[in-house]
């Protein structure tokens, strides 16, 4: 059962909404169903009014008769569409010494979306923002639809072109991609025809011509042939390091490129990793391994985006790098519950065409665990657990993920050097203008060493987890002199190399130390 005196506390907001009850049931509950239901799921108070600002429990009369009334016209289909309620969901409770009713609505399946009342489909469905209950647009409702069928929208076999208004080349590329994991694969004999109908790029239409499905279309078609079928596709890319500047950017729409996905993911992807430190250790023992946690999460993180992206949404997909964070957005809200996709476990995708052709190449998450794999590797790093968040109107997910990796932004210790290096003796003397020339390189962009940091803060830290396995971060913090958050991203540090790992819970686990 919930906190319903924290709940009153914390007043009104984007899921919880109190309504006064004090004769009938009021019609705005209803409303508040269907917005619950198709947003992300809330708590309605029946029996609560706002006085002076402040919500107060004036309570119910005949609480037993109004909930059997709930139950009438949920299971009225020309009051609600769908019931989507248990009957742990509708329950009195007195507070004060005042009754009152709680109806908990969680979030509705795809497949009973939209929920909407009053047998009215466009003029009956609701969704809830920051200021409460609103009537769904026709492209929300349109948006519900699509996601509430078995028969995903990028299967659609596009009638009206043919094979040859996919670009060749991304073709090429695309099958060369494959052919280099997969030399002796059967597919490689085939002609780029049979290829594509085993991708799913092309399916037989009515007319018994093979043509291009939606998701063939969008991995690789023409930017001006796929907005000819889809007018909103748009594909942007942007690094904005100062302000109001653009340093680097990639858009669909200025005729370049071909302007799909598959073409767009491999133009992104090196520039959107391009400044993540690499640690130093090596892959079995031998050659230094370049390839990090953090380089996989953000690959799986870019490929989420294009692969779940409503095409049919406004706004198209954006990915947005700055000196502090990464954000990808993409249009339309997910499908299971945030919840559900942050647990991992559940893979549900809008686009499964798009989403086989990129697990084809070994790009693309299928046990459905990208997100919780992107934010356990945040976590093991000491960073900022990632921010995941839904707009709607028009309907939009959004990752922003923390970017401490970027080139400049770590004000600790360099770590991609040995560790025992010696100590830099103060009042180094200024280098003479004639320097033979067989020095070796110095790298470029090395973070200025901030002051006061001791450069063997990571043996320190070695060191009193040696003495004490069970210690915390609190303490590791007091005994170093640093802050909680610089203990974390050296901990990331240490288990990036390989020195340190995590055994067990955060509470009651351990430290083990690697030789």
């Amino acid at each position: 059962m919930i906190d319903i005196k924290g709940i009153i506390a914390s007043g009104e907001h984007f899921r919880m909404e109190a309504k006064k009850a004090e004769g009938g049931l009021p019609d705005s509950l209803w409303e508040s169903y269907s917005a619950f239901a198709n947003s992300d799921g809330g708590v309605i108070l029946l029996g609560v009014s706002e006085i002076n600002k402040k919500l107060v429990v004036t309570g119910v009369t005949d609480a037993t008769q109004k909930i059997q009334n709930i139950w009438n016209q949920l299971n009225n289909r020309h009051k609600v569409s769908v019931n989507i309620l248990a009957e742990r969901h509708v329950y009195a409770q007195k507070i004060e010494g005042k009754e009152l009713i709680v109806v908990e609505v969680p979030r509705a399946d795809r497949h009973d979306k939209p929920v909407y009342i009053n047998n009215d489909l466009l003029g009956g469905a609701y969704r809830r923002n920051a200021e409460g209950d609103y009537h769904c647009t026709l492209a929300e409702v349109k948006a519900m639809l699509r996601d509430q069928s078995d028969m995903p929208a990028d299967s659609t076999v596009i009638d009206e072109l043919n094979p040859s208004d996919l670009d060749a080349e991304s073709i090429a590329r695309y099958r060369n991609h494959f052919k280099s994991l997969k030399p002796v694969h059967i597919w490689n004999g085939l002609d780029d025809a049979a290829f594509l109908q085993k991708t799913g790029a092309l399916r037989r239409a009515e007319s018994g011509d093979f043509k291009p499905t939606l998701a063939g279309l969008i991995m690789f078609g023409t930017e001006d042939v796929i907005t000819q079928i889809l007018p909103d596709y748009f594909l942007d890319y942007r690094e904005i390091y100062d302000a109001g500047r653009w340093s680097d950017r990639v858009v669909s729409n200025l005729g370049e490129w071909s302007g799909n996905i598959f073409d767009f993911f491999f133009k992104v992807v090196n520039k959107l990793t391009s400044e993540v430190k690499i640690p130093f250790r090596l892959r079995n023992n031998v050659e230094r391994a370049s390839d990090t946690p953090v380089h996989i999460a953000l690959r799986e993180a870019l490929a989420n985006t294009v692969i779940h992206a409503d095409y049919y949404g406004r706004r198209g997909v954006v990915i947005e790098k700055k000196r502090g964070n990464i954000m990808f957005a993409n249009p339309g809200v997910f499908r299971p519950s945030m919840k559900e996709a942050l647990e991992g476990g559940i893979s549900d995708p809008r686009n499964p065409t798009i989403f086989k052709m990129f697990a084809l190449i070994d790009i693309g998450e299928r046990a459905g665990s990208g997100l919780f794999n992107i934010h356990s590797v945040w976590h093991d790093a000491g960073w900022a657990d990632p921010i995941l968040s839904e707009n709607y109107d028009p309907d939009r997910t959004i990752l922003t993920v923390e970017a401490e990796f970027e080139e400049g932004e770590d004000d600790e210790e360099v770590t991609d050097v040995p560790e025992n290096v010696p100590d830099v003796p103060e009042n180094i003397p200024d280098v003479p203008e004639n320097v033979p020339e067989n020095l070796p390189n110095v790298p470029e962009n090395i973070p200025d060493v901030p002051e006061n940091v001791p450069e063997n803060r990571l043996d320190s830290m070695l060191e009193l987890i040696k003495k004490d396995a069970d210690i915390s971060m609190l303490d590791l913090s007091k005994h170093l002199e640093v802050n909680h958050k610089t203990i974390k991203r050296d901990i990331g540090k240490l288990k990036a190399k390989g020195l340190l790992e995590r055994v067990g819970p955060d509470k009651g686990g351990y430290w083990k130390i690697n030789k």
